[in-house]
């Protein structure tokens, strides 16, 4: 016989008991759980935690309480979350960085002008700078700009979406960490990668490098991850999901940061849209703009990118 699934049979409630007794004993006891249970405050506000650090219980928690109240607008790279990038996510640029010169001296260059788009904290300018490239960076974050001018201070590093930015004459063009996969927060329309790549190849000198790496459709294995990480004084939960029939990520993320030498928490929250093309779209409008395609991997020299991301080098045709 197959096991019935239903709701559990009502159990009969007690008569109520007369005169002390009559409260529940654990009725103390659930009060003061909820009394002792780690909390963290949303938006300017900070609350205190029985933890100095914030567990992946405590994150999951914390983000699933008080939904309702998150932000009416979503901003992009806000303060607490550039800290995060910048202390947390460094490691990225500092593993892929010596694959990434190798690719410039591989394509012969070895010097001259080096633009960043979505130079977030400026790690990858700074080596730039030490390995005698002329670094120009370009966030729309304020607060990853204003980082990135104190990590490399020799490089230019201008605050503006890379859209609107006027690329100069360069010798390489590098856009790190899905930076093309963006869509703007504020909704605004953005050209398609061919006539962007146009752009591009218009601003680089004749076998000039074009280094960068997206989120690439794979309709048999869509990404949906929930990840967590935390330092001494931050902690982010982020959970992306793709729709691959609309070409489409979304990324849900929540930051949590200490506030003071305390036990205070500020907690942030922001939503990022990805869009997510195929590797046969990218490789098409590269080389309808004028590039030829040298890798289309899930890496960068020997440095392999995260799950679903593919890294792209090519090569202004001479």
């Amino acid at each position: 016989m197959g096991l019935r699934i239903g709701a559990p049979p009502r159990r009969r409630r007690r008569a109520p008991r007369r005169g002390r007794d009559a409260r529940p004993r654990d009725r103390g006891r659930r009060a003061l759980a909820r009394r002792r249970r780690p909390h963290v405050a949303h938006g300017g506000h900070a609350d205190r935690l029985s933890r100095g650090r914030l567990s992946e219980a405590i994150l999951r928690r914390a983000a699933q309480e008080d939904s309702v109240r998150k932000p009416k607008r979503s901003s992009f790279y806000g303060g607490d979350l550039a800290h995060v990038h910048h202390t947390g996510f460094g490691d990225f640029l500092a593993a892929a960085a010596p694959e990434l010169l190798a690719i410039l001296h591989r394509a012969g260059v070895c010097a001259g002008t080096v633009v960043d788009l979505g130079c977030g904290g400026g790690q990858w300018l700074r080596v730039l700078g030490e390995h005698g490239y002329d670094a120009v960076g370009v966030d729309v974050s304020p607060a990853l700009a204003a980082r990135a001018r104190r990590e490399a201070p020799d490089a230019r590093v201008v605050t503006a979406s890379i859209y609107d930015f006027a690329l100069p004459l360069c010798d390489a063009v590098t856009a790190l960490g899905e930076v093309l996969g963006y869509l703007p927060p504020d909704g605004a329309r953005i050209p398609s990668f061919e006539r962007f790549f146009r752009r591009v190849a218009r601003a680089l000198r004749p076998g000039g490098v074009l280094a960068f790496d997206l989120v690439v459709r794979n309709p048999k294995a869509p990404l949906h991850t929930r990840n967590w990480r935390s330092g001494d004084d931050w902690a982010v939960l982020a959970e992306t999901i793709e729709d691959p029939k609309r070409g489409r990520l979304v990324r849900d993320v929540t930051t949590f940061r200490r506030v003071g030498a305390g036990e205070r928490w500020r907690r942030g929250h922001e939503l990022h849209r990805v869009r997510v093309p195929s590797r046969r779209e990218l490789l098409d409008a590269l080389r309808a703009a004028g590039f030829a395609v040298r890798a289309a991997a899930p890496r960068y020299g020997s440095f392999a990118l995260g799950p679903g991301r593919l890294g792209f080098v090519a090569t202004r045709r001479r």
